[in-house]
């Protein structure tokens, strides 16, 4: 865990909204603070407000644009958000006040844990390049590292050095796939292992009698880096139908409304790394 920060000093997540405030093109930056154990976040931190409209909401995880950054751990963008697809809009009329259009957002983590994610918006419609989201990313990943860190103890773990996160994600999803693709029986198990060793189960959200088929752990795995249901089903070999039929099977298992809250529910019972 990080260190939590002395009186005065500012979080990981206000150092990463002032970084983005410092940035010309922004009109506005604001911070998504998690709270994991709920699966909820609350938007705070306003740097370039005009109206209050968006400060204290609360939702959950997997809901808007931050709650799906939230969710599947990843940067996303959209270049006009009232109009983007692939979110749930509840926050059109907050963000709508606010004037702004093209949004980003990133998440931020401290020693490996997520605290919540960090946005950058502009008040007309855009396009954010990769170029630029890649420097906002460095921008904010500079900020948080002149963030506290307690130093290390010899019952500290080792940190992981061989794989990121996200890449241990994106091989677990190619391992889902592999499993899928042979019916040996010897082959699975041993990639059932391998896809194992890459997260530690820790069912603190999801409730131990919730079961996912191995078709639904596919699926999800693949939904956890981004893939579209018609790339699932090429990946899966499956009809686009039958992904969607898949996915909402393990939707309804997890209790979840989103895509994106499914994925979120999973890793923190222990289901997906």
């Amino acid at each position: 865990m990080g260190a939590v920060p002395g009186p005065g000093e500012p979080t990981p997540l206000e150092r990463a909204v002032r970084a983005l405030g410092e940035v010309e093109v922004l009109d506005m930056s604001f911070a998504a603070s998690l709270d994991a154990p709920a699966a909820v976040f609350r938007l705070g931190h306003m740097h370039g407000a005009r109206a209050g409209s968006m400060d204290g909401l609360v939702t959950g995880v997997g809901q808007g644009l931050g709650g799906k950054v939230l969710a599947l751990e990843r940067p996303l963008a959209v270049a006009d958000y009232a109009r983007a697809p692939g979110i749930t809009h509840q926050f059109d009329q907050a963000v709508g006040a606010e004037g702004l259009r093209a949004v980003f957002a990133l998440p931020v983590r401290v020693d490996g844990a997520l605290h919540g994610a960090v946005y950058g918006a502009v008040r007309r419609p855009l396009e954010f390049g990769e170029r630029f989201l890649s420097r906002m990313i460095d921008t904010v990943r500079a900020a948080v590292r002149h963030a506290p860190r307690p130093p290390a103890t010899a019952g500290d773990p080792a940190p992981d050095v061989l794989l990121s996160r996200e890449e241990a994600r994106e091989l677990h999803a190619v391992l889902r796939a592999a499993r899928a693709g042979t019916a040996d029986a010897g082959t699975r198990a041993r990639l059932d292992t391998l896809a194992a060793r890459l997260h530690h189960p820790d069912a603190t959200a999801v409730p131990a009698a919730i079961h996912l088929s191995g078709r639904e752990q596919d699926v999800l795995a693949l939904v956890a880096v981004g893939r579209a249901n018609g790339e699932i089903a090429a990946h899966l070999g499956l009809r686009v139908e039958t992904v969607k039929s898949y996915l909402k099977s393990a939707m309804a298992k997890l209790g979840s409304r989103t895509r994106g809250e499914a994925v979120h529910r999973a890793r923190a019972g222990g289901l997906l790394p």
